[in-house]
């Protein structure tokens, strides 16, 4: 959701003794609502770009530190809508096919995190395409559905961003997973679970049953939403809230979709204090994938900086062990 107070914020967050209890298990998605019009090829324009987009001293730092000479490259590609889309695409140095990885940007704020995740990946010999959202007004809208059909789109531009990065000569086709962080994990879990050129990947800071999330989250921009919800559509408490947006979400709840996932090709993340997305949500969603391995970081969402890199390590070294399998 935000930046993890990590790369530059200042949220605070507060518990909620209603945000523990466990959902009813969730209808199976729908993946035909998250197929999309293939891209043609043709309309990607791709141009050099800095090394470091965002401004954060952080990226700056960790760039000034850790650069092994990758290559960058901004790619502007029309998105599911016909809208434009930013993509940005980061090729390590070296001859050969490697394998790509898709990182998608959390829900609210800059995209300092998404760059993050990109650069220690890319320094672990991995080609990276991430996408940066559109605009999502949470704390003027007032429509029920903004959430979903903002996490939808992604998906679907994503995929849009992919035939484009896995047509690239420099890109193995053949290993390519997902990555994200808060709300980028939520979709970079429906991404592995829809499109089958995903073999696998990582989640940090994530969770399933979305109307509970958005319910409980602590995040400023997500309570003025939930508040203006509630207050438009009369709902009385938290059960009339969750009951109101579920079916409103079915298309993009990762709980409907775990089912279609091979647990040992996934790897979690998640902070044990956490109150963004609640640890019952992840302990959720951790049970629906079957149990796969799951990290727990005795942090908060927006205390996880210091663990970051290090977590994104591990999602790294789980990447290695699930392509060197499958060769």
């Amino acid at each position: 959701m935000c930046s993890l107070g990590l790369l530059g914020s200042g949220c605070t967050t507060t518990y909620s003794p209603a945000s523990a209890a466990l959902s009813p298990v969730s209808p199976a998605g729908d993946p035909a609502a998250l197929q999309h019009e293939p891209l043609d090829l043709s309309l990607a324009q791709v141009s050099p770009e800095p090394i470091t987009v965002g401004s954060n001293i952080a990226l700056r730092l960790y760039t000034f530190f850790h650069r092994k000479g990758y290559g960058s490259f901004r790619v502007d590609y029309p998105g599911s809508t016909g809208e434009p889309v930013i993509g940005h695409f980061l090729l390590p140095p070296g001859e050969g096919r490697h394998p790509l990885v898709i990182v998608f940007p959390i829900l609210e704020g800059s995209h300092v995190v998404s760059e993050g995740l990109a650069k220690a990946l890319v320094n672990r010999g991995y080609a990276v395409a991430r996408i940066e959202r559109r605009a999502l007004p949470l704390e003027t809208s007032s429509d029920p559905t903004l959430v979903a059909e903002a996490l939808r789109g992604a998906v679907l531009d994503a995929r849009r961003l992919l035939d484009w990065a896995a047509s690239h000569p420099q890109v193995d086709s053949g290993r390519i997973a997902a990555a994200g962080v808060s709300l980028g994990s939520i979709q970079a879990l429906l991404l592995t679970a829809v499109d089958p050129r995903i073999r696998g990947g990582f989640y940090v800071l994530t969770g399933g049953s979305l109307a509970e999330i958005l319910y409980d989250s602590t995040e400023v921009p997500v309570r003025v939403f939930r508040d203006r919800l509630i207050e438009k559509l009369d709902m009385v408490d938290r059960e009339s809230f969750v009951a109101t947006i579920r079916p409103l979400a079915v298309d993009v709840e990762p709980l409907g979709y775990a089912g279609m996932l091979d647990r040992d090709k996934l790897l979690m993340a998640s902070g044990r204090f956490d109150r963004v997305i609640h640890p019952a949500r992840a302990e959720q969603l951790w049970k629906a994938l079957g149990q796969p391995t799951w990290i727990r970081i005795p942090s908060g969402h927006y205390q996880f900086f210091p663990y970051f890199w290090w977590v994104t390590n591990r999602g790294a070294d789980h990447l290695d062990r699930l392509f060197s399998a499958e060769e």
